[in-house]
């Protein structure tokens, strides 16, 4: 029965807490009240059938269906506590001096009940689904039903209750203080789900841990204790936490504090530390993506110039002392032309060589990068990258490639990040995750030299160490001279170093493209 009543205890605290601040924060917006209940019934039905069909849902993924469910909820509750919480700053002012409700005059209203009841849905759907679970696992250990259900009833009591004192709490919190207060909260709570979902994906293989743990206070707070329970439910809290949870739990609070600090203040010049902090941020991330294997050496610009059209030729050799990795080749021969501000079309031929071996085509590809900012309006332009390869070859596979491309600059200087995933088209595959990063000085438009990053990590749940996959870094030197009638002639030089037993010794990469 304490089993029992602790289980549910911790999970209806955790439901009850985040409900708390949500009724706090939205105490003066009529219709809150239903669009709560409304989500807490949507959950428990959904709990219902997720218990019904976990079986399934671990059999589907091969034994870790629950914590890619739990992953999968809390990235969408991040989601939406993270939008929740931009549009409260926005709009927190109107519904501090409207305490008869919400007017036409506070844009979106209706739109934040509608997310206030999913976001209320998807917590008693995590924490609902896995208590039934653990009450299952309690049952078929022996546990008699009526303890069991004994137990349960003190556990939920205990827990509504805690949650109504946290309510009535932050009722007392004076109103010109309460939206900050529980924007706050909302926060810490959304960067506490982002860093259990990255602990669940991490669980289930479909991360690295990059270093676990990253730090041990189980001496210091206890998570299963009063006060670590209290912190797990806020922030997350856990006693071992790999650096792969804490990059997440840096991040999402990082981008979301600079959101609501834009939506609370007009538009205006930056901090001077703005663009070399993001940089940093967009370089750590790229760090935690791991690479595929058979990558090319090239960084992609997210940028599109309309009406565009090129000859470009990509080429690398690996050296190195050793005769199976020296003369290694790959060279890609492509057209592109650009038919608006927005996509870039490329079609490319492949050609490598083996160490000791002759050159042949490897594969025929059509690759697009899509502008997703417009360029300049942001702090960094966006783009994607999406490509289908075609294998040649008795041995080959086709394949197809997506990328997240990033780009940002301050005064100078300029960051460039690119993050991958390609799927090869061949049964029982996995989808192998890839970066490409180069810093450069553009003080010159013919001579901008930087630094580039490239390595590979396996494929995903199959990461292993560091040191088993390839990581090389080196200088580059970048270049743009125009021609006549609008032709010019862009270059890319490289030599990487490698950085571990299993990279070549150094690779050289050298990139041309006409335009005309």
């Amino acid at each position: 029965m304490i089993g029992a009543a602790l289980i549910v205890l911790r999970e209806v605290f955790e439901a009850a807490l985040l409900i708390g601040i949500l009724l706090a924060g939205t105490r003066d917006v009529r219709g809150r009240s239903a669009s709560v209940a409304a989500g807490v019934a949507l959950g428990l039905a959904a709990a219902g059938a997720v218990a019904l069909g976990a079986g399934r849902l671990a059999e589907a993924f091969e034994g870790s269906g629950q914590e890619l469910f739990n992953a999968a909820v809390l990235l969408t509750a991040t989601a939406l506590l993270g939008w929740h919480s931009v549009w409260m700053k926005r709009h927190g002012r109107q519904l501090a001096q409207t305490m008869a409700g919400v007017g036409r005059q506070v844009a979106g209203g209706t739109r934040s009940l509608s997310g206030l009841m999913i976001v209320v849905a998807l917590a008693v759907l995590r924490e609902g689904s896995e208590l039934v679970l653990f009450l299952y696992g309690i049952l078929a250990g022996g546990t008699d039903r009526h303890a069991l259900f004994s137990g349960s009833l003190i556990g939920l009591a205990v827990g509504v209750g805690i949650g109504a004192v946290v309510y009535q709490g932050l009722l007392k919190v004076p109103q010109r203080y309460l939206f900050s207060v529980t924007g706050s909260l909302l926060l810490l709570l959304a960067a506490g789900m982002a860093s259990q979902a990255a602990g669940n994906l991490v669980q289930a293989g479909w991360l690295p841990a990059l270093l676990d743990p990253l730090w041990d206070s189980s001496t210091l707070l206890r998570e299963h204790g009063a006060a670590g329970q209290v912190l797990h439910a806020l922030v997350g809290y856990v006693e071992r936490p790999s650096a792969m949870q804490m990059l997440f739990f840096g991040s999402v609070l990082a981008v979301l504090s600079a959101a609501t600090r834009a939506a609370d203040h007009p538009p205006g010049p930056r901090p001077a530390w703005w663009r070399p902090a993001m940089a940093a941020l967009l370089l750590l991330v790229a760090a935690a993506v791991p690479q595929r294997a058979s990558a090319a050496f090239s960084v992609y610009s997210p940028v599109v110039e309309a009406g565009e059209r090129a000859l470009e030729l990509r080429s690398q050799r690996d050296v190195d002392s050793r005769a199976a990795v020296d003369g290694a080749e790959e060279h890609k021969l492509e057209l592109e032309y650009s038919p608006n501000a927005w996509w870039r079309a490329e079609g490319l031929v492949t050609i490598e060589r083996d160490p000791g071996g002759g050159r042949h085509v490897a594969e025929y590809s059509f690759e697009n990068v899509f502008a997703l900012t417009p360029q300049g309006k942001y702090w960094a332009d966006v783009g994607l990258l999406a490509e289908y390869a075609h294998g040649v070859g008795a041995d080959s596979h086709d394949a197809i490639e997506l990328g997240l491309l990033a780009e940002t600059s301050w005064q100078r200087t300029a960051l460039t990040v690119n993050l991958t995933a390609e799927q090869a088209l061949t049964g029982g595959s996995r989808a192998e995750l890839g970066y490409a990063a180069r810093l450069r000085w553009r003080g010159n438009e013919h001579f901008e030299p930087g630094i580039e990053m490239h390595g590979e990590l396996g494929a995903v749940g199959q990461y292993g160490s560091l040191g088993e996959h390839r990581h090389q870094a080196g200088p580059a030197l970048l270049g743009r001279v125009r021609l006549e009638s609008r032709r010019a002639l862009r270059y890319e030089a490289a030599w990487l170093f490698g950085l571990t037993g299993a990279s070549p010794d150094a690779t050289g990469r050298l990139q041309l493209e006409y335009e005309f």
